[in-house]
């Protein structure tokens, strides 16, 4: 960013580096710029040890918050920037945020729902005094998230200055085409049960059962059931009436299907932002993407699919 740039509406750039002294050499200007400006730096990456040296005693005035932590799943590590930002950030000046994901054994279905998240940041932070500088080290990049990078970021930054992605896609469209992708097949042994508007108590102890024979923990469990009876009671309430609920349990983690049969689930960002006095809807899916590690949506012209990940413990 150059002296002459406004902080007043949201910057979002990716940078993608090889090295170390390439990392350091586009954020350590950014920090500084946003120390300069009166702003508020903030970086959350595996790295901060070397943003620290490097900035020095700069560093003091700079907020370090934890990767792998702060990293957990997408829709509460969306949550915690908008808390974050609303609470503290903006309140003592524009935000000059490096955010860099922790991608160790992320699975195909989180890396895909790490990219949406990235696209709909445009959203989230659309006219705020934000600027956000994501960083990819492209030697342990998963090959969809690298490709990713130039459609979820409207600009790009690296030795060559900063440019415009001439791939950059409407947050709308790049959420819509990830849910056009198809969700993997289920994994031998599923269990499964029909379930409609008045059956739902039983739909909760077929849940919790299934949860507590395949180990899961007893808070976990509850999350599960919890969410699975809020998709179901939303199916029996605006869907088809009815539905069925399939559980298998893959590398040890739970995975549950809530499948509408009748009706088309209108997915436009459902349950991602927070809901507020003015504007409740989807406060429910909403209160489930928290609970979950990780959901899926896929709705066709006659049929939704939501897909529940819950593992042993909090990602």
């Amino acid at each position: 960013m150059t002296a002459t740039e406004s902080v007043d509406v949201l910057v979002h750039r990716a940078l993608l580096y090889g090295h170390e002294d390439e990392f350091l050499d586009v954020t350590i200007p950014f920090l500084r710029e946003g120390l300069m400006r009166g702003g508020r730096p903030v970086v959350i990456s595996e790295r901060a040890g070397l943003v620290r040296r490097r900035l020095g005693r700069g560093a003091s005035r700079v907020e370090f918050l934890d990767a792998p932590g702060w990293f957990g799943a997408p829709a509460r590590t969306l949550t915690a920037y908008l808390a974050s930002a609303r609470e503290r950030w903006w309140s003592r000046g524009p935000l000059y945020l490096v955010a860099e994901p922790v991608w160790r054994a992320r699975t195909r279905p989180e890396a895909r729902e790490w990219g949406r998240l990235e696209s709909l940041l445009n959203v989230a932070f659309a006219d705020t005094p934000t600027s956000l500088l994501c960083a990819y080290d492209v030697r342990s990049l998963p090959t969809e998230v690298a490709e990713d990078v130039g459609r979820t970021h409207p600009e790009l930054i690296g030795a060559g200055g900063i440019r415009r992605s001439a791939r950059f896609t409407d947050p709308a469209v790049f959420y819509a085409e990830r849910n056009r992708a198809p969700l993997a097949p289920p994994v031998d042994p599923v269990t499964s049960r029909a379930f409609s508007g008045g059956d739902l108590a039983g739909l909760r102890a077929f849940v919790a059962a299934e949860a507590e024979r395949h180990g899961l923990p007893r808070e976990r469990r509850l999350a599960l059931v919890q969410s699975v009876a809020e998709v179901a009671g939303h199916v029996a309430r605006n869907g088809g009436g009815r539905g069925s609920v399939w559980i298998w349990s893959p590398d040890g983690s739970l995975i549950c299907d809530v499948i509408d049969a009748g009706t088309a689930l209108d997915d436009r960002y459902l349950g991602y932002f927070p809901p507020t006095p003015h504007r409740p809807a989807g406060a429910g899916m909403w209160a489930v993407r928290q609970l979950c590690d990780l959901v899926e949506i896929r709705s066709g012209a006659d049929c939704s699919v939501v897909r529940l990940h819950m593992g042993h413990g909090p990602r």
